[in-house]
């Protein structure tokens, strides 16, 4: 099993401390009691970290601002710090409300030659390394494959389209999280990109509502996969290549079946942490002819 990054072991210790001293007692499941229920920690390729506490409720964020000095004095690595609300009792990770606590806003991912902004509610893969090794694959078919415009669909903090961008090339990139959007305006914004457009919705929708289909579609979809709503659009659409990028084979065979119209090219599976079961496979689809 992949070992703990060292930056995130010195973490802990400083941390538990910091727990205690606030007096955030864990969340206990069977009587419903208690305010911590999830410590989540992210630690950049450079090092800074982000640090996120799930609370039941806003009742000890006062506490939890007095002493947060002392925790960014003690570990200067931590940059990024947010409480998310979860109030409800249910297997859900997060609520969602989330309180910003310090000052920046955005941990820095430098992946490949983008540098990619999480914020504390955005998706990013957990692995880095397979991360940029999916954006490099992603980047190497788009541009074998020249198209004049991508959309990209579920595009999270935009790495799948920020490593699309070329000249004279158009990019779209749909995410339903307004975090994640603004995350990858930002990155755009920064690297000087040209011909991109991010913006807020549902991928199906946005799909759906388009007067015009773009030469390449990329989805990197939830476990549940792209559904039948997006492929029967997608069969009658004018795309003619598609890069599906996939954790979930079970639901990756289901919408393959779905779309007669394309046949996979080229597929390539990364082993996303060795001695598990979890992957990401890609796929290149092209419309037949």
């Amino acid at each position: 099993m992949r070992r703990l990054l060292p930056g995130l072991r010195a973490v802990f210790p400083v941390l538990a401390t910091f727990i205690r001293r606030v007096r955030l007692t864990p969340y206990d499941v069977p009587r419903r009691t208690g305010e911590l229920k999830h410590v989540i920690i992210t630690e950049s390729p450079d090092g800074e970290v982000m640090l996120r506490l799930v609370l039941r409720s806003d009742q000890v964020v006062p506490r939890v601002r007095k002493h947060l000095p002392d925790l960014l004095a003690a570990l200067p690595q931590v940059k990024v710090v947010s409480v998310n609300l979860h109030p409800e009792h249910k297997a859900v990770l997060e609520g969602d409300q989330e309180i910003l606590l310090t000052e920046q806003s955005t941990l820095n991912m430098q992946v490949n030659d983008i540098n990619l902004h999480l914020r504390p509610q955005s998706f990013f893969q957990t692995n880095t390394d397979m991360a940029a090794a999916l954006y490099r694959q992603g980047r190497e078919w788009v541009n074998e494959l020249a198209p004049k415009s991508v959309w990209d669909l579920y595009c999270g903090v935009g790495g799948f389209a920020l490593h699309s961008a070329a000249p004279s090339r158009t990019v779209t990139g749909i995410e339903t999280s307004s975090e994640a959007i603004a995350s990858a305006r930002l990155s755009s914004d920064e690297a000087g990109l040209a011909g991109m457009d991010f913006q807020s919705g549902d991928a199906t929708a946005f799909a759906l509502a388009a007067e015009q289909s773009p030469d390449l579609l990329i989805v990197n979809p939830p476990r549940r996969g792209i559904g039948k709503d997006l492929c029967g659009w997608l069969e009658t659409s004018d795309v003619q290549h598609v890069v599906y990028s996939s954790c979930n084979a079970q639901s990756l065979a289901r919408d393959l079946a779905a779309l007669p119209s394309f046949t996979a090219r080229r597929a390539r599976v990364l082993d996303m942490f060795p001695q598990t079961t979890h992957y990401e496979v890609m796929v290149l689809l092209e419309r037949a002819a």
